[in-house]
């Protein structure tokens, strides 16, 4: 993850100015992910292409784009079947040849379950991390004394990561339904309906947050987690792969990018979609780093 980053800000750091949702959260988390599943490096641009296509499935216009999905997921699913072919015949050191091997009480994993696996894999590993990463850093630039802080000390970077999720999160909501009756503080939700889960809102709760609509990082960790990776059964798969992309990517974005400021306005993705952050955000800093 760090020679990834580092790679990334080694590109733009003579000039002092890129363009941050483009230069690093885009490339950012592909070679993570090819590492991880053991697919070639080389094949980055295919997966980020996959995700940014599969993930218009919560697009509001999503209907329109409904024959990319499909064709995108065939694509992915070709792709996975190779790979997973190629790993029963050459196990690795990688998280598919472990998948492959996994078994539970004499059961193993089909192969239609392999290739929904990796593609939950490929798709949630990618989109939700560079976009998080646009808002954490967004975020940053309005706080740059808390920027320069996490240079100073790196050993902030778990807590920045869960306060930046908490106070901006690039998950804003859900969207669920009831299997059966559910009844919540005494309101009734009969089987069936239809309900949007508001995770930035809870996020901002002020009987479980101190100082709720506040960003710091050097506060106390609160008693309950942030919501931006959901709860229950439908808890982020990637959640622990995003934190640790996430902790290693920011104490280092902070060192070599110092006194980070927005270049311009950002263009953010429009609030339809179901992972929420800057498609565009221009940023300058001291160069040289």
């Amino acid at each position: 993850m760090r020679e990834v980053i580092n790679d990334l800000v080694d590109k733009v750091a003579a000039a002092g100015r890129a363009d941050f949702a483009a230069d690093i959260c885009e490339p950012y988390p592909i070679p993570i992910i090819c590492e991880l599943l053991g697919a070639p490096k080389s094949d980055w641009q295919l997966f980020s292409r996959w995700a940014n296509d599969i993930l218009e499935v919560f697009s509001m216009d999503m209907a329109d784009k409904l024959e990319l999905i499909m064709r995108t997921q065939d694509e992915l699913d070709a792709y996975t079947r190779e790979l997973i072919a190629e790993r029963r015949s050459k196990p690795a050191d990688d998280l598919l040849t472990d998948l492959i091997a996994q078994e539970e009480s004499g059961d193993k994993l089909s192969e239609s379950e392999l290739v929904m696996m990796v593609n939950a894999v490929i798709v949630g590993g990618t989109d939700t991390t560079r976009n998080q990463l646009g808002c954490t850093v967004s975020l940053f630039a309005e706080h740059p004394e808390q920027w320069a802080l996490l240079a100073e000390r790196p050993e902030l970077a778990a807590r920045a990561v869960e306060e930046s999720m908490r106070y901006f999160g690039a998950v804003r909501g859900t969207m669920r339904f009831a299997s059966v009756d559910i009844e919540y503080r005494d309101v009734l939700f009969p089987a069936g309906t239809f309900m949007g889960i508001g995770l930035a809102e809870s996020n901002r709760q002020e009987s479980v947050f101190a100082n709720p609509d506040s960003f710091d990082i050097t506060g106390p960790a609160p008693a309950q987690p942030q919501m931006t990776f959901g709860s229950g059964i439908h808890y982020c798969l990637g959640a622990a792969l995003a934190r640790a992309e996430l902790q290693e990517a920011l104490p280092l974005l902070a060192q070599r990018m110092p006194d980070l400021r927005l270049d311009g306005p950002i263009t953010w993705k429009p609030d339809g979609v179901g992972i929420f952050g800057p498609a565009n955000m221009p940023i300058i800093f001291d160069a040289g780093h």
